[in-house]
């Protein structure tokens, strides 16, 4: 094998080794910042809404965009009935629930800390920063 060959090769393997380590760490940050957020939503709603959550999904915003973490689930026996939460995972406070009309109006509607919000009470619809949630 050449040593222009040999180069390239050496090359593109710590371009590769360079990516993928990237992306395991991104990943790995963000399955902390679920596993650290996960109990906070399970605590938030349970006290504030009586409800048992059953967390399914979740989506990590970049910090540049909100710095927020969205629980998606649903109520523990029930799977029609979906049921989100935002979680600011620098402070870890809730920012924002999704649910059901009927248990929204159990607990204390939706808690609203930033004025960016704009919330559809008739259907529910939150809309953070232009994105809909």
């Amino acid at each position: 094998m050449s040593r222009k060959w040999r180069i390239v090769l050496i090359v593109f393997a710590a371009f590769t080794l360079l990516v993928g380590g990237c992306a395991v760490i991104y990943h790995v940050e963000n399955y902390n910042i679920v596993k650290k957020a996960t109990p906070i939503g399970l605590e938030y709603l349970k006290k504030n809404y009586n409800v048992d959550v059953e967390f399914t999904d979740s989506q990590v915003f970049d910090g540049y965009v909100s710095s927020q973490v969205i629980l998606y689930g649903h109520i523990k026996g029930d799977e029609n009935e979906a049921i989100n939460i935002a979680i600011n995972y620098n402070t870890y406070e809730v920012q924002y629930v999704g649910g059901p009309e009927w248990l929204l109006e159990k607990g204390e509607k939706i808690l609203l800390r930033n004025t960016n919000y704009k919330i559809n009470s008739e259907v529910r619809l939150c809309f953070v920063r232009g994105i809909l949630l």
